[in-house]
């Protein structure tokens, strides 16, 4: 059994729907909730003109029904720079009454990136969860074992570069299974940069989230020709095949996951539409995803035009059906690590099976 923590827009309407998929899938559920509003923006990940502003009583009666339907609220303080030290002494006592004001209205656990945040949680309050976000990029396991013994985290979102480095993802989730943490995979993340014939993992990922924590409107995303965000985004449309190069995870490649002990996953989305979450909740619950491999990450674009997702024209079509055994390379190989190739002339898996099974 898998269970999926899901993106959040504090729609209530999402519950609702979110109800009805635990209802009628029963291999897999969705467990947590996670996301962040707009009051304290400088805690999380995202700029504030990309936070939904809602008042304190929505908050508190969207976590109540969250937790009325069996369903965790996982809030993210998951920003990489919360502000300069002085900033952060200034502003100490207003994010420890924060965590205490989360943990009294029903959020249990918190996303966390940044340690010096953690010690400020934990100096409020040592009950509540701590997460540590994917954003740490967690690259060795004994990482895992200094933050429990330093911050007590019950959880670990692993770094994406290592969806596909199967001895270390068995590994990791063995330790973490053995000392009471969860370890989660995040599945529809496409984050990498790339060329004509070949791609990597995402040289501007770091810059991405420092500036996520800094811009403040769409003027200043947009200012520097959109750095860095148009910059991975355009590298992506060089060819299709840099799609396939990214860490994603099908919905139909989870067994494989869970057959090496890991059994949670973090869909990303969560400024989403309720309707295009509830699809990609679907998708994973049923382990079946029948169109565009694309269309199960949102579209970067959709960020600053608010288009819909399902009315988005994807720069791609790869039908996510034609992907069936394409992951067997990694598990067949479970010591192939990505990172010690140069992509499309040490290693050519995926222009191989680019031609040979999708585009025929």
């Amino acid at each position: 059994m898998a269970d999926y923590k899901l993106g959040c827009n504090f729609d209530f309407d999402l519950i609702n729907k979110v109800k009805d998929l635990n209802d009628q899938y029963s291999k897999n559920r969705i467990s947590e909730f996670y996301g962040s509003e707009r009051r304290m923006a400088f805690l999380t990940a995202r700029p504030s003109f990309r936070l939904p502003e809602i008042s304190k009583d929505h908050l508190e009666e969207f976590v109540k029904q969250t937790r009325d339907i069996g369903v965790i609220f996982n809030y993210t303080c998951n920003t990489i720079f919360p502000g300069s030290k002085s900033f952060l002494m200034s502003k100490k006592d207003e994010i420890k009454d924060f965590v205490n004001y989360l943990w009294n209205i029903g959020v249990e656990q918190l996303t966390v990136s940044n340690p010096i945040l953690m010690d400020l949680i934990r100096e409020a309050n040592d009950q509540i969860g701590l997460e540590v976000s994917t954003i740490m990029h967690i690259d060795a396991i004994t990482q895992i074992k200094y933050l429990k013994e330093m911050y007590d985290i019950n959880k670990v979102c692993g770094n994406l570069i290592k969806n596909r480095h199967i001895e270390f993802l068995k590994r990791e989730a063995k330790y973490c299974n053995n000392n009471g943490i969860n370890l989660e995979l995040m599945v529809n993340e496409f984050c990498g940069v790339g060329g004509e014939d070949y791609t990597t993992h995402c040289v501007y990922r770091d810059s991405c989230y420092l500036y996520h924590a800094t811009n403040e409107s769409k003027e200043d995303a947009n200012s520097l020709n959109g750095y860095p965000m148009n910059y991975c985004i355009s590298s992506r449309k060089t060819h299709p095949i840099n799609w396939m190069r990214t860490r994603f995870i099908r919905p139909e490649d989870i067994p494989k996951y869970e057959a090496l002990g890991i059994n949670h996953y973090k869909i990303t989305g969560r400024t989403g539409t309720t309707n295009y979450l509830e699809e990609l909740a679907k998708a994973y619950l049923s382990e079946n995803w029948e169109g565009n491999l694309l269309s199960l990450w949102k579209p970067l674009e959709t960020i600053y035009s608010e288009q819909n997702e399902f009315d988005f024209v994807q720069p791609a079509d790869i039908p996510n059906k034609k992907l069936n055994g394409f992951i067997d390379h990694w598990f067949d190989n479970p010591n192939f690590d990505c990172s010690l190739e140069v992509c499309g002339e040490t290693c050519r898996h995926c222009h191989d099976f680019f031609y040979k099974y999708v585009n025929k």
